[in-house]
C-alpha cells in the first residue's frame, strides 16, 4: 500500500515537471515570436523613414521584453536545478 502511494505520488511530480517543463517552452517561443514581430516594426520604420519616437518606443519595448525574459529564465533555471538536485 506504502509502495503504491509513493508511486502515485512520483507519478504526480513527474507530470507536474513535465508541465512546468512545457509551460517554459511555450513561454520562450512566445518571447521569441514578440521579440521578431518588434523588430520586424522596427525594420519597417527604418525602411520607410518612419516616426522616430515611435522607433525609440519599440526599441525600449524590446529592451523590456529582453530583460523580463532573462529574468524569467534565471528563475527556471534556478528552480530546474534545485529540480535535478533533488533527484540524485
Amino acid at each position: 500500500m506504502l509502495s503504491l502511494i509513493k508511486s502515485v505520488l512520483k507519478s504526480i511530480e513527474l507530470f507536474l515537471s513535465l508541465k512546468n517543463k512545457t509551460f517554459y517552452l511555450q513561454l520562450k517561443q512566445d518571447h521569441e515570436e514578440e521579440r521578431k514581430r518588434i523588430i520586424q516594426e522596427l525594420e519597417d520604420i527604418r525602411a520607410n523613414g518612419g516616426d522616430a519616437d515611435r522607433a525609440d518606443l519599440l526599441r525600449d519595448e524590446l529592451i523590456r521584453e529582453d530583460n523580463s525574459f532573462k529574468h524569467l529564465s534565471a528563475f527556471y533555471s534556478q528552480f530546474d536545478k534545485r529540480d535535478s538536485n533533488r533527484d540524485k
